[in-house]
């Protein structure tokens, strides 16, 4: 029976706190060679203050960082490539240079560094632009730049916060393929974004942090049968909306979010209980509804579930 992949980079325990509040209080997770974890979060969530202690640009409270089975230090550091929230690339360079430039602070000489940028610069399609420079770049073209900077030196494992930001779908296509190409080589990587869709289309495993700390660490499919069953329904009778879910044996959760003096309540029903008979429930106490839309299977049902019920334990 073949081994288990080996974790290119763990997390125990992580705690971080700034002065004034923020940070991260307990995460936990894992990032495994040949596969794509999604790393999801609201902003203020956690996840940049992770990443940045994963990579050693910040120390730590409390926990643990592993990387490639052992404690981090700086050589391991030049296996892995980094995209971070804050793009840094000078608007004066040429893509051609700004990459190579990346590879050279892993080690790589300038040949091998400018033969790598070469080689990443045609496969996005941008081979004919490489000695443009980035101002003359469009934001999307710019950005793929900078996570081909990520990925000069080819890496083991890739940190990407928000890759997909300002492409657009052609572009969008061209570096998912290439993210593919990187993971079918074996190697890992920790995605981070605040699109679900995106994660639910690209990830095979997820990782969901609120308030600083992990509720969920498993497969897409596992995270995704944790959304709860219900609708989201807009009504200006929350006290009628709320008798009508626990006649059915449910209960109404605020979502953020109004609509004048209309509020948006996700009403979470047993699995037995269909839509129609919530509608007719509501009709007969005649509770006004200006929307309603079934929560669909998925990330982002799951997320704002295990948010809102699990904020003090760890989902499994």
């Amino acid at each position: 029976m073949p081994s288990a992949p080996a974790d290119l980079l763990k997390i125990t325990g992580l705690a971080k706190r700034f002065r004034g509040g923020g940070g991260v209080s307990d995460v936990f997770f894992s990032v495994p060679a040949g596969a794509v974890t999604g790393f999801i979060g609201v902003n203020g969530a956690g996840k940049s203050t992770t990443l940045r202690c994963a990579l050693g640009l910040l120390k730590p409270d409390a926990g643990q960082v592993s990387l490639f089975g052992a404690p981090f230090d700086l050589t391991a550091r030049r296996r892995v490539g980094f995209l971070p929230e804050e793009r840094g690339l000078f608007a004066h360079e040429r893509a051609r240079d700004a990459i190579g430039f990346h590879g050279r602070l892993k080690g790589m000489t300038r040949k091998e560094a400018l033969a790598s940028a070469d080689r990443l610069l045609e496969r996005v399609g941008l081979g004919a632009r490489k000695n443009d420079r980035i101002a003359s770049l469009s934001k999307g073209n710019a950005q793929r730049v900078q996570v081909l900077a990520a990925m000069v030196h080819d890496p083991e494992l890739l940190l990407l916060d928000e890759p997909l930001s300002g492409l657009d779908p052609i572009a969008q296509s061209e570096l998912l393929s290439l993210l593919a190409a990187f993971r079918a080589r074996g190697g890992g990587i920790l995605f981070s974004t605040h699109s679900l869709a995106a994660a639910e289309s690209i990830c095979d495993r997820v990782v969901m942090l609120s308030a600083g700390r992990t509720i969920f660490e498993g497969g897409v499919p596992d995270a995704s049968a944790l959304a709860p069953h219900g609708a989201i329904v807009v009504t200006a009778d929350a006290e009628g909306l709320g008798t009508a879910a626990a006649m059915l044996g449910g209960h109404i959760v605020p979502v953020a979010g109004a609509m004048g003096e209309v509020a948006r309540w996700r009403v979470v029903l047993p699995r037995h209980i269909t839509h129609p008979v919530l509608i007719r429930a509501l009709s007969e106490r005649r509770v006004p509804i200006f929307a309603f839309e079934p929560i669909k299977p998925g990330l982002e049902g799951a997320f704002w579930h295990l948010a809102q019920s699990l904020p003090e334990s760890r989902a499994a």
